[in-house]
């Protein structure tokens, strides 16, 4: 078993720009529903929650490996679970390169502040089942 790690952050500033210039051409490209709901849509405060997302699905997109494909942003989403704790909800080509390279379980964590969001994620990485039967 292994354990990757990625990290990465997103000026708030430049989500909330883009969310003027584009409006929601911006948000229905790179979020889901879910996602744009969870944010409300007060521009203002809507960015933040956005950049720590968009933050998030950069940082699950380092410890996966895309050199064969690199899977859409929408299939990578942010949730809350019961208790309010951020996680990372995988599917379509996001699922399955995850199950193709091992990866079974994923935490992540959010933070926002001084005009940035941060997303850190944690997965633990088995060899894939390819692997393991030869």
């Amino acid at each position: 078993m292994n354990i990757l790690v990625g990290i990465d952050v997103q000026a708030i500033e430049e989500v909330e720009t883009s969310m003027r210039l584009f409006g929601d051409r911006y948000t229905r490209k790179l979020f889901t529903e879910h996602e744009v709901h969870c944010c409300g849509g007060n521009p203002l405060t809507a960015a933040s929650g956005l950049a720590a997302r968009f933050a998030a699905k950069e940082a699950v997109l380092k410890i996966l490996d895309t050199r064969e494909a690199v899977p859409s942003w929408k299939t990578i989403e942010v949730r809350r679970d019961e208790g309010g704790r951020p996680e990372i909800v995988l599917s379509g080509e996001a699922a399955e390169l995850a199950r193709r390279q091992g990866v079974s379980a994923i935490s992540l964590s959010l933070s926002h502040g001084g005009g940035i969001a941060t997303a850190a994620v944690v997965a633990q990485v088995s060899p894939p089942l390819d692997e393991m039967n030869q």
